[in-house]
């Protein structure tokens, strides 16, 4: 597919350890059905939105530069499933509900042309009121190391999700508001723990985030979670 490629690799790290910002509301109130390399690959397009900038601008990269920044493999497979994934990227959107209570659809990508490797990327104009001239106390800063460290969809919407939430604060979440995190509202409670188990091993193994919860309970039955999350002390470093 694509020949061997050597990458600076100081502009490799400088890529991946950029943040990103985000209007708080779409963390926590946008309701999609991306994948983890999806997602990743949004907050990388995202990476590159400034806090001065206006409008979105056309990203130019080629598929092996973000398989090495997002560390999504090499190769001619891991070339075919970041082509592929950024194709599905264009044709997903997203449930939000805005502030006068009325639901909408947005879009995540505008049209993408890939040809001989080479890639032009540009977000959708949709996205616009949630990444640009962002109001301080309403916006989100993540991490973009942690979002490329973790790899399950769980354990990334999780983070941004305490993200968004102020450190060193108790939140409590409803089993029903876990269950929309999750995308699992299908599911019972005993069968969404273990993706809670795992998103929390994961953030607390791979990113810059600790975090602790306890299940809170009326009589026998589990009405939702307490949970704490924090920075660490020192930066995961990877």
């Amino acid at each position: 597919m694509e020949n061997v490629v050597l990458f600076d690799l100081n502009e490799i790290d400088n890529k991946r350890n950029k943040t990103l910002q985000k209007s708080t509301n779409l963390i926590q109130k946008a309701k999609h059905s991306l994948t983890a390399k999806e997602l990743t690959l949004v907050d990388f397009m995202v990476t590159n939105v400034k806090e001065t900038d206006d409008d979105f601008f056309t990203i130019e990269t080629t598929i092996a530069e973000l398989n090495e920044i997002c560390k999504f493999g090499h190769g001619g497979a891991a070339h075919l499933n970041t082509e592929k994934a950024l194709l599905n990227l264009a044709n997903k959107g997203f449930w939000i509900e805005l502030p006068d209570g009325v639901k909408t659809i947005g879009r995540w990508l505008d049209k993408p042309y890939i040809k001989n490797g080479r890639v032009k990327l540009r977000l959708d104009s949709d996205l616009a009121p949630y990444l640009l001239n962002l109001v301080e106390g309403q916006s989100t800063r993540l991490f973009f190391m942690d979002v490329v460290n973790l790899k399950s969809i769980h354990a990334k919407k999780l983070y941004e999700y305490l993200q968004s939430c102020k450190p060193d604060n108790e939140i409590f979440l409803s089993v029903n508001e876990v269950k929309f995190l999750f995308q699992k509202e299908h599911l019972e409670w005993y069968r969404v723990l273990p993706y809670l188990r795992k998103a929390k091993e994961d953030i607390n193994s791979r990113t810059t985030m600790k975090i602790d919860y306890q299940t809170v309970k009326e009589g026998r039955s589990t009405i939702g979670i307490k949970i704490m999350h924090s920075k660490k002390k020192s930066d995961f470093i990877d």
